[in-house]
């Protein structure tokens, strides 16, 4: 973004695209890993503690029921996420045991948002948590140590305890194990643990989890199954739009054969005719049945038909949208950017209580003919476009006592912001505190005035 833009509208786009600052450098490389047999026992023994005695027992972190050899990675740079699943045969194999949450795929550094769509489990956050740490070729599966009481012996004394010792162990129970003797308790230490080494780079994108059996192609808009992907399985993604994904299916031995899933089969939706059209166009709005209310339906993707054959010219997917009702009258033609070509407006997120919410704003790209998604006004809460001024105003609000007023104007083909009236209480609540800023000279110049509430 250029300089001028406020601190908000940056805030806001890095939170619609999931950025969390990772650097690239701190994320595996993605690729196909291979299990280091014996690197179990590599495990840290604990330090000696006074008056214990271990016995350790060295266990794989990964169950050994599930019979992994491999384990692939995906690295998504501009989420700061790697997601990494086991490569498994053996349905079953994970689950919740005494210390330990075994999963079959995990999705790591910051991520605490397992779904049914997206099974990966989080690391590290619950005591039960798998640890994953990289290595210099490759990374290391952990859990905290098991360590269980088995038994005890008693040491004898070897010696009288002189007047001094008498009086401290009868005051302070503090007894020299030489004279009294002690007591060793023995304990049984179980240590989870297993390392994986990269075998082979590759381009991997994500993991993609395949709830239902489909049929993998041989390319994108084949019609020719090349073999079947099983329910419950994952696979790597090396490529995505709106038609599809470009995949590699890896087995548990590690072989691996490529093709492209259909998101039409993969992720079948309801198909919603909309009212509005443009020459030569009409469109659709696919949406998911909602979780909470009753008729309530999720839109997730939009599709451009020709007006005339009913043909798809182009699709959009992965729209970001709170549940709403169903209705033919979801989208809107606005021109949000005022180049004269007709954009797209979809209902987004609802920004919880302020209101706060977000519309899904489609440009018309004349150079390719295509809609696109733009995710600075996207992001932009209670979106206002005001042809007159050629501005785009957002508004917000942060609980009863703050709100504000952002007012947007492109300026060489970039969205720049140009006014910003922010008004909140004091802490004391006896103040009301207005800032304004203005864009002078291509940097935005800020006052505060301060007033007694009423």
């Amino acid at each position: 973004m250029k300089s001028g833009k406020g601190a908000a509208i940056a805030a806001a786009v890095i939170a619609l695209l999931g950025v969390n600052h990772v650097a690239a450098a701190d994320l595996l490389p993605p690729g196909l890993y291979r299990l280091v047999e014996g690197a179990h026992r590599e495990a840290e023994p604990l330090p000696p503690v006074q008056g214990e005695s271990h016995q350790d027992r060295f266990e794989h972190a990964v169950p050994d029921v599930a019979r992994v050899r491999y384990a692939l990675v995906a690295r998504d740079d501009a989420a700061g996420l790697n997601t990494l699943v086991f490569l498994s045969d053996a349905a079953g194999a994970y689950g919740d045991t005494p210390g330990r949450r075994t999963c079959q795929a995990y999705a790591f550094p910051d991520w605490n948002d397992y779904t049914t769509a997206r099974p990966f489990c989080r690391i590290a956050i619950g005591a039960d948590d798998a640890r994953v740490a990289s290595t210099d070729d490759g990374f290391t599966i952990s859990y905290e140590n098991v360590k269980r009481h088995v038994g005890a012996t008693r040491v004898p004394a070897v010696r009288a305890p002189t007047a001094e010792e008498a009086g401290i162990c009868a005051i302070a129970d503090v007894c020299a194990r030489e004279a009294y003797g002690s007591t060793i308790n023995q304990y049984e230490v179980t240590h989870y643990h297993d390392r994986f080494v990269l075998l082979a780079p590759h381009a991997y994108r994500d993991l993609l989890f395949v709830p239902r059996p489909v049929p993998m192609l041989a390319s994108a808009r084949s019609v020719t199954a090349i073999a079947e992907i099983d329910a419950g399985s994952f696979v790597a993604v090396i490529d995505r739009d709106g038609e599809g994904y470009a995949i590699e299916r890896i087995a548990a031995d590690g072989t691996r054969a490529g093709g492209w899933l259909d998101r039409d089969v993969l992720e079948p939706l309801q198909w919603i005719e909309q009212s509005v059209t443009l020459p030569g166009m009409r469109f659709r709005v696919g949406v998911l049945p909602g979780e909470d209310e009753e008729g309530a339906v999720l839109p997730t993707a939009l599709e451009v038909l020709d007006a005339t054959t009913g043909a798809r010219r182009q699709v959009l997917r992965d729209l970001d949208a709170d549940a709403t009702r169903a209705s033919p009258d979801l989208l809107q033609v606005v021109d949000a950017n005022f180049d004269g070509a007709p954009d797209l407006q979809l209902p987004g997120l609802s920004g919880g209580a302020g209101p706060n919410a977000t519309s899904n704003i489609i440009l018309f790209d004349r150079a390719q003919q295509r809609f696109v998604l733009d995710p600075e006004l996207s992001a932009l809460p209670q979106l206002e476009i005001d042809p007159a001024s050629r501005s785009i105003l957002s508004f917000q609000r942060g609980g009863c006592c703050a709100h504000s007023v952002e007012t947007y104007r492109y300026i060489d083909g970039h969205l720049v912001l140009a006014e910003q009236t922010t008004t909140s209480l004091s802490a004391d609540g006896r103040h009301e505190e207005t800032s304004t800023g203005r864009l002078i000279n291509g940097k935005m110049v800020y006052r505060t005035r301060r007033a007694r509430a009423r």
